[in-house]
């Protein structure tokens, strides 16, 4: 489908109605046109009374909202493509006490929605591997831990990998460790890097598991203070937009069991940063195309 850039007055404009977010939706789902999933004709027309669209071949009737994530939310459609709109179109997006106070929601049904779109983008990236040369480091997520080193077990740790374009960042993907050790972190590297990759990380000594997963692993030994326009600028760049996100947004750095979602609800935004006016589109895409989220996988 075709993305364009919408200004709040015009995003006003054109989803004012029910019918109007279903015609959105349907048109996100179908970008082509409508396909029945019963037979695979191309044709059909919607009904004026129903959320649905009928096959001209087999007559079946297909819901515009099955199979999304809007599947059976008894949130309004113009609800959801607010939140949205909030959500995509500032850099630090929006947290969930604000948005149930500006869309009149209760405080746990934006927290249900805005999980429910922060999984809808982690399925948008998922099979999006990193190429070229990428940089890779550690962010150790959490307060100050008494008696403690930096990273400290009581900190989440979360794998940084951001590609290296002329010392401008490309894409980047963050994944939360389930533990320090340098198997996990092997496991998350090989998960999003393409085959014949150029590594660059810091002079750990765990680091040299990645040797096997790259086509050139650069480890430089990297004091605790260095120039920002060092080995890992870029990684260093990513790790501190993402502190200020959570800390700015959210005045906390997320409880282990929901920080993936953060991270992919960043990760999404950042990777898009070029196309900005483009995030409402892509985000609807996103949750159009991604199955029904239940609340039991997200609480």
């Amino acid at each position: 489908m075709a993305y364009e850039g919408l200004s709040l007055l015009e995003f006003q404009r054109r989803y004012n109605s029910q019918e109007a977010c279903l015609q959105a939706i349907a048109e996100a789902r179908w970008p082509r046109g409508f396909i029945c999933p019963h037979c695979q004709h191309n044709d059909g027309y919607r009904l004026s009374k129903r959320r649905a669209i009928q096959c001209t071949l087999c007559r079946r009737q297909t819901s515009i909202t099955a199979g999304t994530l809007f599947h059976k939310s008894k949130t309004p459609l113009i609800s959801w493509f607010w939140l949205i709109f909030l959500m995509s179109q500032d850099k630090g997006g929006i947290s969930t006490k604000r948005a149930a106070a500006l869309l009149d929601l209760h405080y746990s049904t934006a927290w249900f929605m805005m999980h429910k779109l922060r999984e809808a983008m982690a399925v948008r990236q998922n099979g999006h591997l990193l190429s070229g040369l990428v940089e890779i480091d550690e962010a150790h997520l959490g307060g100050k831990a008494k008696g403690k080193r930096a990273g400290g077990t009581n900190k989440k740790q979360v794998c940084v990998v951001v590609e290296r374009l002329n010392r401008q960042a490309g894409d980047a993907v963050l994944i939360v460790l389930p533990d320090r050790s340098g198997e996990a972190l092997k496991t998350a590297v090989a998960s999003v890097l393409e085959p014949m990759t150029h590594i660059r990380t810091d002079g750990l000594p765990k680091n040299s598991m990645l040797h096997g997963l790259a086509a050139k692993l650069n480890m430089d030994t990297i004091g605790k203070n260095y120039d920002e326009q060092g080995a890992l600028e870029n990684v260093d760049r990513v790790i501190s937009l993402l502190r200020r996100f959570l800390m700015g947004t959210y005045h906390q750095y997320c409880s282990r069991a929901h920080l993936q979602r953060f991270l992919n609800e960043f990760a999404f935004r950042f990777n898009r940063r070029y196309k900005w006016s483009e995030l409402f589109d892509r985000t609807l895409s996103a949750a159009a195309l991604c199955p029904p989220v239940q609340y039991a996988a997200i609480s």
